[in-house]
């Protein structure tokens, strides 16, 4: 195997030292306070917190996972990666402009200003330690296994130097963002955003070239045997063939998955509320759903495609060394250092965003709320520094037992899932309680340990049940296999949508409604939807102003989907044909482009505060004071 050069390791060295650089020179900005550390001082502009969210989202370990399943079974089946843009095209649309008015530190400050009493301080308090010291380290362990694959294929260290690299590039995220908080992380993020997407068009163009052009390209990967992807077809396969996508998991993936991405919790709502007002939130939404959902994939596949050329047979290792093993085949010296310092650069934005966020929860959620509120700003960034070394090591540790990581990870993606009917009523309906969302946590863990721990139903009674004629053959197949079935992913979401659903809406309206001041002041400081408001707006002393109808909204919705769509079809049938079709896709989305941004910039114009509420928003202060 081809191995770096002197020249790659320079540049690979270079790139790495201006990402320490880039932390040292916002040390003393990002330490001024607690909102300095964590979302910036709220002065992001649109172009940095779009491609910081860019960045984080395109991990050392996207291109790899991307390109394994287009040589597994095609372009269709990377939908799962596809499918949340329906989720955030809404952010762009809607939630991405709410999140920045609420003002937060942290997305789930949003308890305490939805929910009053102890069942907010219980939500805000679980919410914070599960993400912090489970979710965070979780993920930060997964990103961290990648580098094992990019040190071993693309760089070729023999496995006694992998975990030393590894534990030098972290050391790098962790100065960069120890030092100077989220200004360290976004900045940095704009020069991987810049080196990640110069590299893999770079190493798509010579992929490309290597096989003999795109027509060549696309001639011969329709005559490989026994490959499922063969006519190159762009749109989801559902079915129970081989490389399709189950009908549960569809239902899953286009039903319930993107909401999540929808709500912009996480890191999503770090960039929306540290951008300098709600309409740069919102464009940075929109520069970070074009360029990610609908562009930034292109050059992944075009890198896959070529590799099932050159590299037909992997020998005994995974799918997605393929992409690394392109970079050492097909790329230039000192270009290949580029590249490969990309994919590092690409793994410090998600390990240092992780830090950085795990971190918040951990000050703001738990040691200020809980532990000390009336400490200094210095004590609380000294704590977030230490904290972001908590998370670091956390997420190390994990990484060790990483073989045995897959179930954790099911478990937090499986409860992930049941928070999307909360979450969704929290914004729409004003009788949603803190104690009916208690109620859901509850039934979604029971839930989880039954369909994930114990596998409940994968076993001999589920057989013993459906086999003796009392109920339906073909539930009990899909119960037996519910807990372990990759292709019933899906139907685990769907029973705790219903399941967490129903539980809060029981649970609801079981207990009694929030405090009418509280949800007062919730409401003129959100602003939602009047419709599932209308109780609450009745006993305002001022006339209700809301922010835009949900006629508007579901528009504007349909229109971004379609501009997104219409540019993630046209660019693949640019590339790979019909050229003609994908050159009318790409016109629908430079227009509906352009309609999208005129009518946010409508809608963020006519997102006034209402002087009047000023008085119910500080009775809410006060009271979590």
């Amino acid at each position: 195997m081809h191995t770096l050069e002197f020249l790659d390791y320079l540049v690979i060295a270079a790139i790495l030292l201006s990402l320490i650089g880039v932390g040292l020179y916002f040390t003393k900005k990002g330490g001024e306070d607690m909102d300095s550390f964590f979302v910036s001082g709220r002065s992001l502009p649109w172009y940095i917190g779009g491609t910081s969210m860019i960045a984080t989202s395109f991990a050392a370990d996207t291109p790899l996972w991307v390109s394994a399943l287009v040589r597994s079974h095609g372009i269709h089946y990377i939908w799962q990666f596809w499918a949340p843009v329906i989720g955030s095209v809404l952010a762009v649309v809607y939630f991405g402009r709410k999140w920045r008015r609420m003002a937060f530190v942290t997305d789930i400050e949003f308890m305490e200003a939805r929910y009053g009493g102890a069942p907010a301080k219980a939500l805000r308090g679980w919410s914070g330690a599960w993400g912090a010291i489970i979710i965070c380290p979780l993920i930060s362990a997964w990103v961290i296994k990648a580098m094992e694959t990019i040190g071993r294929e693309a760089v070729g260290l023999p496995a006694e130097y992998q975990v030393m690299v590894t534990v030098a590039v972290v050391a790098v995220a962790l100065l960069m963002c120890g030092l100077s908080g989220l200004f360290g992380v976004v900045y940095t993020d704009f020069i991987q955003f810049i080196l990640a997407t110069v590299g893999t068009i770079l190493l798509a163009v010579l992929s490309v070239k290597a096989v003999g052009g795109l027509d060549m390209m696309v001639e011969k990967v329709r005559a490989l045997p026994d490959w499922g992807g063969t006519e190159l077809s762009i749109a989801p396969r559902i079915g129970s063939g081989d490389g399709e996508m189950s009908v549960w998991n569809a239902i899953g993936y286009f039903g319930f998955l993107w909401i999540g991405v929808g709500l912009c919790g996480a890191y999503q709502a770090q960039r929306l509320l540290a951008s300098k007002d709600a309409k740069n939130a919102a464009f940075a939404q929109l520069l970070h759903t074009v360029v990610y959902y609908a562009l930034m994939a292109w050059p992944w596949i075009l890198v896959a495609l070529c590799s099932m050329i050159l590299i037909p047979d992997l020998g005994d290792v995974d799918q997605s060394a393929a992409y690394p093993r392109m970079i050492v085949m097909i790329m230039p010296v000192g270009l290949k250092g580029l590249l490969v310092a990309a994919l590092l650069a690409a793994f410090i934005s998600t390990i240092s965003t992780l830090f950085n966020w795990g971190s918040s929860y951990l000050v703001n959620d738990i040691y200020r709320r809980f532990m000390n509120p009336h400490a200094t700003e210095k004590n609380y960034v000294a704590i977030a520094r230490v904290a972001t070394v908590f998370m670091a090591f956390a997420g190390a540790v994990i990484s060790i037992w990483a073989e045995s990581m897959q179930v954790l990870l099911t478990l937090a993606f499986v409860l992930g899932s049941s928070g999307v009917v909360p979450g969704v009523l929290r914004w729409l309906w004003w009788r949603t309680t803190g104690k009916g969302e208690l109620c859901a946590l509850v039934v979604s863990w029971v839930m989880t340990i039954l369909l994930i721990i114990v596998n409940a139903f994968d076993n001999a009674w589920t057989d013993s049940l459906f086999g003796t004629g009392l109920a339906d053959p073909i539930t009990g197949e899909i119960l037996h296999h519910l807990s372990n079935d990759p292709d019933l992913v899906g139907a685990r979401m769907l029973i705790m949508v219903l399941a967490s659903g129903i539980a809060c809406i029981v649970g609801s309206l079981l207990t009694k409604p929030e405090e009418i001041n509280h949800l007062k002041a919730f409401a003129a400081r959100a602003r939602p939807f009047a419709f599932g408001w209308k109780p609450v707006i009745d006993q305002m002393t001022v006339v209700y102003v809301e922010e835009e109808p949900i006629g508007r909204t579901l528009c504007s919705w349909l229109i971004g989907l379609v501009t997104l769509l219409s540019a993630l079809f046209g660019v693949g049938k640019l590339l790979l044909g019909p050229r003609d079709l994908g050159l009318g896709l790409v016109v629908v989305a430079v227009v509906g482009t352009f309609w999208t941004i005129r009518r946010i910039r409508e809608d963020c114009a006519a997102d006034v505060e209402q002087p009047d509420f000023l008085e119910e928003i500080e009775q809410l202060h006060a009271e979590q004071k």
